[in-house]
């Protein structure tokens, strides 16, 4: 009770700054000789504290004949170090008090551990074991690959319409790396050689591929001294970075197919080449989408689902480094007709192309994405992350004190600039998800 009030207390301390267009979210920043930045942001108003490291690793760095390390990793590097057994870093962490988890995307791979604040040096020396020690033996990796297989078949083979970004970004992409899934090829991953595996960690899980954050309940002082005993000494890695820089080509025309599924109600999915994360037009583009999708008054749940054109919809855009995707989807309602549930969608966006939003949409969608970015303020998880992520794709973790004015400037003539830019049918990849049993009886 006592953590909700005072979380309560911090979001409200952050609306008064919002009102002013500012969240000031103070931090230290330094450079380890080693290469690995380090972010500090201390806030002692609960006894918690995140440990965390983002590495500039994802999947559009794999080889395109060796797709799924990034996510791999995320799984390999659970396994232990040389000096914590097999198995043992989750339950470490958790007979302590703290809990812990990872992601990877696209772009880069992040792990944390939320920990009592008397546990920071515990923390941080793990993730030291796991940047310079990680177990990876034959044994681990032969887990791990079937855990990712395993993953892969639960949540994307055997999920309903549970393939649909990969079917849509392997048509949307043909040069740049986006154009296969985070979790990989399983045949990649069977046929990975312990060398490949060991490569690939030596390349990007270095201090010089990293940021260290860590938020809570801690003083700067003694924080720093701990990150220079259990990190200053790891070497930088040996070789330079091995970056892709693929700038795809115009998509040059729809691209339009159908899928069949093991699905009850049809689908469309479709999705615009969009800006890239971080850039004025990709924070435009998020407003457009609450104008579309967000809430029980946006265009398409008046228009679509509360007109049974659809049973759910959402409009999406992806926050990727590099230019990526805006998703649009629609599931049909029971014995609907896809094409109708299209049309109704194509109707809402060739009405945001081609008339003005209205004032009162536009600041009502502003006003939901400032509510939501003070809402995740209050928590030292999402703090940490968002300072991890503006640095590894910016360099500026600073950014994270400016992410209100990003949206609090957008104009009625940005809305329509950015979708007459995008959203036309020439940069878009459309896809109808049919149940199987239609395939059948064509």
């Amino acid at each position: 009770m006592m953590k909700k009030i005072l979380n309560i207390c911090i979001a409200a301390c952050l609306v008064f700054t919002a009102n002013a267009q500012k969240i000031n979210i103070p931090i230290v920043e330094y450079d380890l000789s080693n290469g690995l930045h380090v972010i500090l942001h201390q806030d002692n108003s609960t006894p918690n504290v995140v440990v965390s490291l983002m590495y500039h690793v994802g999947s559009k760095d794999e080889n395109p004949d060796r797709t799924g390390f990034a996510h791999l990793f995320e799984h390999l590097l659970f396994e232990g170090s040389e000096h914590i057994g097999r198995g043992e870093y989750m339950k470490i962490v958790q007979a302590n008090g703290g809990e812990l988890n990872a992601n990877t995307s696209n772009d880069r791979t992040y792990y944390y551990e939320l920990m009592p604040s008397n546990q920071l040096e515990l923390a941080l020396w793990m993730e030291s074991e796991r940047m310079l020690h990680a177990k990876i033996d034959s044994a681990g990796i032969a887990t791990q690959k079937n855990v990712v297989i395993e993953e892969r078949k639960e949540r994307m083979d055997n999920q309903q319409y549970g393939s649909f970004q990969e079917e849509l970004f392997k048509r949307a992409f043909k040069e740049h790396h986006y154009k296969w899934p985070v979790i990989g090829d399983p045949e990649h991953i069977r046929n990975a050689t312990y060398k490949d595996v060991v490569d690939f960690y030596k390349m990007y899980y270095v201090p010089n591929n990293a940021v260290l954050v860590i938020a809570g309940d801690f003083q700067t002082e003694n924080a720093k001294k701990l990150i220079a005993k259990y990190f200053g000494d790891i070497p930088r890695g040996a070789q330079p970075l091995n970056r892709y820089s693929i700038v795809e080509k115009p998509l040059g025309g729809e691209i339009r197919d159908t899928v069949y599924d093991n699905i009850t109600l049809p689908a469309v999915f479709i999705a615009y080449r969009s800006p890239a994360y971080g850039s004025k037009d990709f924070y435009v583009f998020e407003i457009l989408n609450n104008i579309l999708s967000q809430g029980n008054s946006s265009r398409f749940k008046d228009n679509i689902d509360e007109k049974n054109k659809a049973t759910q919809t959402a409009s999406l855009a992806m926050p990727l480094e590099n230019p990526g995707l805006t998703i649009i989807l629609g599931i049909a309602n029971f014995g609907g007709n896809i094409k109708d549930t299209e049309d109704a969608i194509n109707h809402e966006i060739d009405s945001i192309v081609n008339f003005y939003v209205s004032a009162e949409e536009l600041q009502k969608a502003i006003a939901t994405k400032e509510t939501e970015i003070v809402s995740e303020k209050s928590s030292i998880s999402n703090i940490a992350h968002t300072l991890a992520e503006y640095y590894t794709y910016f360099r500026n973790a600073k950014m994270i004190n400016n992410e209100l004015s990003n949206y609090s400037n957008i104009t009625r003539d940005d809305i329509k600039r950015v979708a007459e830019k995008y959203l036309k049918p020439e940069n878009r990849v459309v896809l109808h998800y049919l149940p199987k049993s239609m395939k059948k009886n064509k």
